[in-house]
């Protein structure tokens, strides 16, 4: 088995934080849909659909080290995913506006024969957003393909006032857990 580690995803952002520390990666894109995570049941809907995405791809990579996440928004109990079309991007950044919310991301990394999973959660409060500054920023498209509708890394870094936990959590990888994780047990 090889050393590389496969990242089952095609997210840019993941991509980029891998390259940020160092870590030599290759993707494949994982067969895995993206799970519907109950509001009631977070941490095992996001651990279950990022062991859903190692498990796709598993078969067919020659890696021994396959890492696979999933990350919601978690606002007055109720999950925020991906926005299914600009309307509810804009919805979710109204409900957003002036509240605190959760980001959860859930992470397994199938290292040989065993796994390793765990959930990281990152406080974050958004300033009073208005209106024209949501529908703006829906419009530059950033909003589409992004938990919970925007990006701390884009233009959305203005809807935050402060955040209380892991930066890079909210763009969609724990990075730095992730490598202690790796580095813990020889991988890096």
């Amino acid at each position: 088995m090889g050393d590389e580690l496969i990242l089952a995803s095609s997210s840019p952002r993941r991509k980029e934080l891998l390259e940020l520390v160092g870590i030599r990666f290759r993707c494949v894109k994982p067969q895995h849909g993206e799970e519907s995570v109950e509001d009631d049941d977070v941490e095992a809907g996001v651990l279950r659909t990022a062991r859903g995405k190692i498990e796709s791809v598993a078969h067919i990579c020659d890696s021994d080290l396959i890492l696979g996440a999933d990350t919601v928004v978690v606002c007055d109990g109720s999950v925020l995913g991906k926005p299914r079309n600009e309307e509810d991007a804009f919805i979710m950044l109204k409900k957003l506006s002036g509240k605190v919310h959760i980001v959860a991301t859930g992470v397994t990394i199938a290292v040989g024969g065993d796994r390793i999973e765990f959930v990281e959660k990152t406080l974050v409060e958004f300033r009073e957003l208005p209106d024209n500054l949501i529908r703006e920023y829906v419009d530059t498209g950033l909003a589409m393909d992004k938990a919970g509708s925007y990006g701390i890394q884009d233009r959305g870094a203005v809807f935050v006032r402060r955040i209380e936990g892991d930066f890079y959590n909210v763009m969609g990888l724990p990075i730095g857990r992730v490598w202690e994780t790796l580095h813990e047990r020889g991988r890096l």
